[in-house]
């Protein structure tokens, strides 16, 4: 009986915590808002702070419930570095001091965490559930703790890397279909937040517009969420349709800044000047204005039925089940009528029996809407796409501004690759050959006195030619692998694979063979990043998989090391870079600390109709 007693207890502290998570929740999203209108300062340490909440809640699974809950966070990112001229760097940008690099890296290790979704969506959801908690508990004893340490794992425990086949049909549905409407829920608050920034973005065009930058950058902001969001979890790919922001202004001889007609002795002014005009003269900011107008209409149109007829089954089954028999308890057995149903022509609801009737129509209320739920997403990812999408005069701007970009990175690298090819050519087959030439003279010499010493110096002459060979067979190799020209990029990727000490997975989801130059340049940009990966991320295994779609070929290496790479860090990232560039590719780099390293290339080119590898997947492994 103390147990009973005592599980009671907990069962209500544990409701009290759910409610306090509440306030929790309005936190973050009160600093979210004033995230979206360029105050970051405040959403890290608010999701921070709810995290607590979600450490708590793990400790008494385990000490309660018996369920035991690790921590699955990812470990904090290391602090900034100064680098050798004195500047701290994140990404493209310069900074004096590590204040503003140190709260962008937290930035990004709290967004790319996914236990931070976790942890919200527990805070959402576990008061929906507590509430029930001390009434079952009432009914089962600690039987119901142990079954809420069960449900609060599910939520808050690293979810298990498993393909979707392997959940069982019922399970998939509810999966695939539920987080559909959260999906359209998420991009109703998206589309939401959109049209309050742009209220304060209007008064500052009206107003202070030297501030307008700022505001537009900060709704660029939402509406890069958007396009992420309708690209990761949707499937709708929507992408970034700015031109490019005008160079930083250039000092004159006389030591002022200029902007037209105008000059000043500070940057600040004509950076902010041209910034404008260009935000201004920038098509896609205007198309951002109507998105966020009219987005936000359809997604209501779209969403908030669904929401609530949902809303309201849920509404109705703690009705039924909760607060009637509490309204019972506490009415002295009164009786309780329910009229909430009258909306859908059913009588009250005053015996337990007519409620066990009303429960199924409850359950419909919340499961047959979802149904439409992954339809309804996508028509809200598609109407978003209409407006937050590039158009093709912005992708021909975008194009120019990254090729007149590398043109000069490219240009540099490709006299620092002749640089090495001379280099190579002179320390190595260069010295050697005239080493071997002067031998010839000694040989030429010692033949008629002393053959058996003439003899030696042949046999070391032709030990020296076989050693010139192979080092020039190495340079060759270094600047066009025979493999690659022969049997094309698949192979070649494949060859490389073998001969990795990693355990590596190629996937090929393409037929046919694109351009030699193209060939090249992915083959040594996959050949840096397994060496990065077994030098700097000690990973044990890589994937990499190669694809064609949309007129673009597309290579993705994943790798299980330390993570952490940064491009504005190592020569070797940056060097793919410069080789992408050239071809007006792009390198894609997703590398946390502590997780997965996930390195994503796609180079503009067509397939040629050669022949071709078929469409496999293979793997090798070194012991």
């Amino acid at each position: 009986m103390t147990k009973y007693w005592q599980s009671i207890r907990r069962a209500f502290a544990l409701l009290g915590l759910a409610l306090a998570g509440v306030f929790d929740l309005a936190v973050v999203f009160v600093s979210f808002c004033l995230l979206c209108l360029g105050l970051f300062f405040f959403f890290a340490p608010a999701v921070l702070y709810a995290r607590r909440r979600a450490v708590t809640a793990r400790e008494l699974a385990g000490r309660w419930c018996g369920i035991d809950i690790p921590a699955p966070y990812r470990p904090e990112p290391p602090e900034p570095e100064r680098e050798p001229d004195g500047w701290y760097r994140r990404e493209n940008s310069l900074y004096k001091t590590p204040r503003w690099p140190k709260i962008f890296f937290k930035l990004d290790w709290i967004g790319d965490d996914p236990a931070t979704g976790r942890d919200l969506g527990w805070l959402i959801l576990n008061p929906l559930v507590s509430v029930f908690l001390p009434v079952v508990t009432g009914l089962t004893g600690p039987l119901a703790l142990r079954w809420y340490g069960r449900w609060t794992s599910w939520l808050l425990r690293k979810a298990p890397e498993r393909p979707p086949s392997t959940r069982s049909g019922v399970r998939r549905w509810l999966h695939e279909h539920f987080e559909a409407f959260w999906h359209q829920l998420a991009l109703l608050g998206l589309a939401v937040t959109q049209l309050v920034m742009l209220a304060p973005q209007f008064v500052v065009f009206l107003g202070p517009w030297p501030l307008f930058p700022t505001m537009t950058q900060s709704s660029r902001a939402v509406a890069d969420t958007f396009r992420r969001v309708s690209t990761e979890w949707i499937g709708v790919r929507i992408d970034r349709p700015y031109l490019p922001p005008p160079p930083f202004p250039v000092r004159r001889a006389d030591g002022m800044y200029q902007f037209g007609q105008q000059l000043s002795e500070d940057p600040w002014w004509p950076a902010r000047m041209s910034r404008f005009k260009s935000m201004i003269q920038d098509r896609a900011t205007w198309r951002d204005v109507a998105s966020a107008v009219l987005n936000p209409l359809v997604s209501a149109l779209l969403c908030l039925p669904v929401f609530a007829l949902v809303g309201y089954g849920f509404i109705a089954l703690q009705t039924l089940w909760l607060w009637r028999p509490i309204s019972q308890i506490w009415g002295s057995g009164d009786t309780v009528k329910i009229t909430m149903f009258s909306l859908l022509g059913l009588p009250e609801i005053t015996t337990n029996g007519q409620a066990l009737l009303a429960t199924p129509i409850a359950l419909a209320l919340i499961f047959v809407p979802v149904v439409f739920s992954p339809w309804l997403v996508k028509l809200q990812a598609r109407f978003g796409r209409l407006f937050l999408g590039s158009t093709e005069a912005s992708r021909l701007a975008q194009r120019v501004s990254r090729l007149e970009r590398t043109r000069t990175d490219t240009t540099d690298a490709q006299a620092e690759e002749l640089r090495r090819i001379e280099r190579d050519l002179h320390d190595g087959v260069q010295s050697r050959l005239v080493a071997m030439g002067m031998k010839l003279g000694a040989v030429e010499a010692l033949i008629d006195r002393d053959p058996a010493e003439a003899k030696r110096l042949t046999a070391e002459l032709r030990q020296s030619s076989s050693t010139a060979l192979t080092e020039l067979r190495e340079l060759v190799r270094g600047i066009q692998p025979p493999v690659l020209s022969e049997r094309g990029l698949v192979d070649a990727v494949r060859a490389v694979a073998l001969d990795s000490p990693l355990k590596a997975d190629v996937v090929v989801d393409f037929d046919g063979r694109v351009e030699p130059p193209v060939e090249s340049c992915v083959y040594f940009a996959v050949c840096e990043l397994l060496t990065n990966a077994v030098k700097h991320g000690e990973a044990r295994e890589v994937t990499i998989e190669l694809g064609h779609d949309g007129g673009a070929l597309r290579v993705t290496v994943t790798d299980d090391g330390l993570g952490g790479a940064n491009p504005a860090r190592g020569s070797g990232l940056r060097g793919i870079e410069r080789r992408l560039g050239a071809f007006d590719g792009k390198l894609t780099l997703v590398s946390p600390p502590g997780g997965a390293t996930t390195a994503t290339m796609e180079i503009p080119c067509q397939l040629d109709s050669g022949p071709s590898s078929p469409k496999t997947s293979t793997s090798s492994a070194t012991d």
